[in-house]
Formats: C-alpha cells, structure tokens, sequence
C-alpha cells in the first residue's frame, strides 16, 4: 500500500532501532497463546462440568494424539476434580498473560517513542544548518509546527496504534488458527464479511488522509499567528489591531474546528458499520454451529470455543481497522516532514582547508548574487585590506548586508568568487572560515538565558580574565551593577527585560570574546537614541583596534572616519574613497552627507 511506503520512507532519515519491535512482537505472540489457552478452558466447563457430557473433538480437527490423549483424560475425571485444575489453569493463563502484556506494551511503545524522538531531533538538526535561503521562505511558526503539531500526529501511530496494531495481528492469527481447526469450512464462510467491512473503511481513510492535510495547514497557519501576535504586542495595541488579530485567529480556529468536526463525523461511522456486519455473520454461524452439535459433529463446548473464537476476531479486527484509519490521517503530515529532511543546502559545507589568519586581503572578484531570484548584487569588485577599516553606505535595498552575508558565507553569490588571500573561500570548512569572523547584526539576537551564557556563546574554554576583558571593552559592566543578579541575571525572551542599547553592548561583548581577526557590524545603530549610540560607538573604538572591519551603515556619520567608504546604489559600487576624497568628488555620497547632515 502507498501509505506504508510513506512510513517506510521514514528509514531514509533516521536510523530505526528494531530491537524493541521484535521483542514487542514476540511478547505479544506469546500473550495472544495464553489468551488462546485460557479460551480453551470453555470446552471442559460447558461439556464436562455443566452438560456432564463427554468431550467430542470435531472431525475435522488433524490427528494429534497428545490433543486425544488430553481429551480422553478429561473425560475420565470426576467434573469437580476436573474444575479445580482448569480454575488454577486459567488463573496462570490470565497471569502470563498480564506480564506478556506488560512487556508487549512496553516494548512497542517504547520502539514508537525513540522512532519520535529521532524524527524530530533529525528535524531540528536539519533546520540547524539549512541556509538562510530556507529560512527566508518559512515562517517562524509553520517551523514550529512541523516540529511539535506534524510530528505529535505521528505520535498517535507510532506510540499508540502500532503497539496495538501488532497485538491485533497476533489475537487475529492465533483465534483464526483455533477456528479453522474446529471448522474451516464454517470459519470461511464467517470471514466472507471481513473483505466486505474492509473496503469502504479503506475508502473513508483516503477522504480523511485529505482532511487531515488541510488540518496541517490550518496549524501551521494558527502557530504564526499566534507566534507573531506575542512578538509584536507593542505594535498591535499602539495601532489598535487587537480585534483584527482576534479575527484572525478566529477564521483558522474555525477552520481547524471544521476539519476535526469532519474527521469526528466520518470515524464514527466505522464502529457502527463494523459492528452491524460483524453481528449479521455472527448470526449466521451460531445458527449453522448449533446444527453441527445437534448432527453430534463435535460438542457444545466446542461451538462455544468457536464462537468465542470467533468474537475474539471482532475487537482486533475492529482496531486493525482504527489504526488504518489513523495511519491514513497521521500519513498527511509526512509530506510536510519530508519536505524539509529533503531540503536542499544551499550553502554547502565542501571545503577541506583550515581558515588561516587573514595576511593580505579579502577580494570580491565579480561577485553577483540574487534574493528570491531577484538580483541584489551585480558584479562586485571589491579590494578590503588586512586591518582596514572599511565602511558599506547606501539607500536601503541598496545590497550593503547582502555584501557582508557572502563574507561570512549565509548566502552564496551566484556568479563570482570572494577571495581570502588568494584563496576561494568556499575551500574553507565553514567552522573555521567563521571563527574568523564575529558579526553583529542590526537586530540584537538575545537568547532566553543568563547574561553571562548570552555574552560566551560561541566561544569556548572561556576564562573569567577574559570574560571580564570582554564586557569591559564593550561596556557591559556599567550597567550590570543596576540588576539584581548581576551577569547571572536571565534576560528573557528576546531580552526583552534589557533596552537596545543594552542588548547589543551584550553582543559586541559576544563578538569581542570571540576575539576574531575580521569584524562585521551591520547597521548595529540603526534603532539606537542617540546616547546610547554614543556610548555603543565608544565601545567599538575600542574593538576595532588591530582588526579588519566592515561596517556596514545607513547613517554617514557612523562611518566618516573609516580608511575608506564604499557606497552601494542599486546592487553595484558607485564610488569608494575616503570620506573627504568622495565629498571633493561632489557625487552621490556628497548627496547623501548634505542631506543627512542638514535635515
């Protein structure tokens, strides 16, 4: 079947444990035979014990002589003698088969549990080091619901309805094989129902499979709503917009209502449906049965096993028909799980060469490179010097980031090469091409953890004489004396308990325990009051002293005094030069500084 194929394509992805599943298996069979056993303690009740009649084995049953042998002991011994010994068999029956049931459970849970595990821990290390391509195509919350909602749909499959599924298997083998031995030609015509009860459930799990689909979609969706209703509070309520959020999330929560009540409508169908059949055939055999017993073709007893036997076939039957239903719901996440474990990086990680300390410069040799296919950078040709200073102006849209993400290797150009003395930078592992270089960028990135984690993150064997160098250069420890816990103290979500300028005097002190040869700052104060712009532009006059650093800014200001300036217009280097030298040249970094400067 195809939805097994989907499963099965799991095993592309993640290594399967199977040990746990042939232990549940096995377990299970050795559960269903002490079910099977402790069925066949009927026969002596009814015949023996109740009718005081002897046990008369069906004809059809094969020639075993313990099987006759058993039989002819049975109807040898006193009903009272013979009822305590099948009372103490039936009791280790129901023990054995309590304990088998324990360990079955156990195991093929546990199998479904790791196989989740696996998946989503393979999930979140493929979003890890997908490139910053993907991440610009998904949303933050449609992510987070492929890890946690996609995923949990698997769980009701793996962790629930396998273990149950292979219970199921093994009662359905076990009570058929009784059967069959009684009357085969009966069992025959009792299974005629099972083909009948089977396809229209199958049908109804398809018309679910698509459901579910939407389902997904509609998660994905209610996730970045919600995801972004939390981030942008301040924005929501200064532009009165809650109602409008409230509507939004009301039309997907309707719509996710809508499908489940779909799903609830069309599942409970197949217990009914199942149930009338499975009764009409029952129906048919107890009356075809008694006829058997009264024409003395095999005992009462043996009827009741049958039809014990027989109803046994009915509860697995209906689970095996549950769990099909679940496995078709459950299968319209795997598409969307796929298709990230298949994504595609499109930075890739080829090189061999260890980054060594930059000596001579850093070249941009016809660089040119695309955003969702629409071009950013056109033919760039840029020189940066070991220890210079180097300023990135121009119009927003004008590629200034874009230039500093293909140094640092988040995107790739898609024409031309940058060069590290001499050398493509592509041949270096992207590890140590990026130990190199420390960036901060324009957005703070704060972490939901102590100062103290938030400023050596990416920095290893970090001693406190460090540590302490670090937020002294870049100004930490003016303000950590103000909080209670000092650099211990936890910052909150995006860190939010800490103002902008606080926050990226946090990831300056980051970049600087890194201590790397080539530093990236990119419009760090774009979104600063002017004092503690003035306090972060302190800080960096200290940090850049011995490095090669590109600053890439919108305000001129912040890069008049840098050994030379590179201004962007429309993806291409319109001018280069020191500030005095581009505003002799009266070009259109002097446009910019006129106006800049006397707005």
């Amino acid at each position: 079947m195809k939805v097994i194929r989907e499963y099965l394509k799991l095993t592309r992805f993640i290594e399967i444990q199977y040990r746990n599943f042939w232990l549940g298996f096995f377990v299970s069979i050795i559960s269903t035979i002490f079910n099977g056993a402790s069925m066949g303690t009927v026969v002596p009740i009814m015949d023996r014990i109740f009718a005081r009649k002897p046990i008369v084995l069906p004809e059809k049953i094969p020639d075993i002589p313990a099987l006759k042998n058993l039989i002819m002991k049975m109807n040898s011994m006193e009903p009272m003698t013979l009822l305590k010994i099948v009372i103490c068999f039936l009791i280790l029956m129901v023990i054995g088969k309590g304990i088998t049931f324990y360990f079955q459970n156990y195991f093929l849970r546990g199998f479904g549990a790791r196989v989740l595990a696996s998946i989503r821990q393979k999930i979140y290390e493929k979003i890890q080091y997908l490139s910053m391509e993907f991440f610009s195509r998904k949303k933050t919350g449609e992510l987070t619901s492929r890890i946690v909602v996609d995923v949990s749909m698997l769980d009701h499959v793996l962790s629930r309805e396998i273990p149950v599924m292979v219970l199921s298997i093994c009662q359905i083998i076990i009570f058929l094989t009784i059967v069959l031995l009684i009357d085969w030609k009966l069992t025959l015509m009792a299974l005629v129902i099972f083909p009948v009860m089977l396809l229209p459930i199958l049908n109804l799990s398809k018309k679910l499979r698509k459901i579910s689909r939407t389902l997904q979609v509609n998660w994905a969706n209610l996730g970045n709503i919600i995801h972004e209703s939390i981030y942008g509070q301040s924005i929501i309520k200064a532009y009165n917009q809650e109602q409008k959020q409230i509507e939004k999330f009301s039309e997907e929560n309707e719509a996710i209502l809508r499908s489940n009540l779909s799903i609830i409508k069309r599942t409970s169908l197949v217990s009914p449906f199942s149930e009338l059949l499975t009764t009409i055939g029952g129906s048919v055999v107890i009356v075809i049965g008694v006829s058997k017993v009264l024409n003395n073709e095999f005992s009462s007893g043996f009827l009741f096993m049958f039809i014990a036997g027989l109803l046994s076939l009915i509860q697995p039957s209906k689970t095996i028909m549950n769990c099909i239903t679940y496995m078709y719901m459950a299968s319209a996440a795997l598409p969307r799980i796929y298709s990230i474990l298949e994504e595609k990086q499109t930075v890739v990680d080829s090189g061999k060469k260890e980054c060594p300390p930059l000596k001579n410069n850093i070249l941009f040799e016809n660089v040119s490179f695309s955003y969702q296919g629409k071009p950013v950078l056109k033919n760039i040709n840029l020189e940066i010097k070991a220890g210079e200073k180097i300023g990135i102006v121009g119009p927003i849209g004008a590629g200034k980031s874009s230039l500093i993400h293909l140094l640092i290797r988040l995107y790739e150009p898609v024409e031309g090469r940058i060069l590290y003395d001499g050398i493509d930078i592509k041949e270096f592992t992207l590890s140590s091409l990026r130990k190199k270089i420390g960036i901060v960028t324009q957005e703070p990135i704060v972490f939901s953890d102590t100062i103290r984690n938030n400023i050596i993150f990416g920095s290893e064997n970090v001693s406190e004489e460090d540590f302490l160098r670090a937020v002294e250069i870049a100004r930490v420890s003016e303000f950590i004396d103000r909080l209670k816990d000092g650099y211990d103290t936890v910052v909150g979500e995006r860190g939010h308990t800490l103002s902008g300028g606080q926050k990226q005097l946090i990831c300056l002190a980051r970049a600087i325990l890194k201590n790397p040869q080539i530093l990236l700052f990119d419009e760090i104060t774009a979104s600063l009051d002017s004092q503690s712009e003035k306090i972060l532009h302190q800080a960096i006059e200290n940090v850049m002293q011995n490095r090669t650093v590109i600053f890439v800014a919108h305000r001129l200001a912040t890069v008049k005094n840098m050994d030379k300036i590179v201004v962007l217009k429309n993806g291409t280097i319109e001018e280069t030069g020191s500030h005095a030298q581009l505003i002799e040249k009266n070009g259109f970094y002097a446009r910019l500084w006129e106006y800049q400067h006397h707005k």
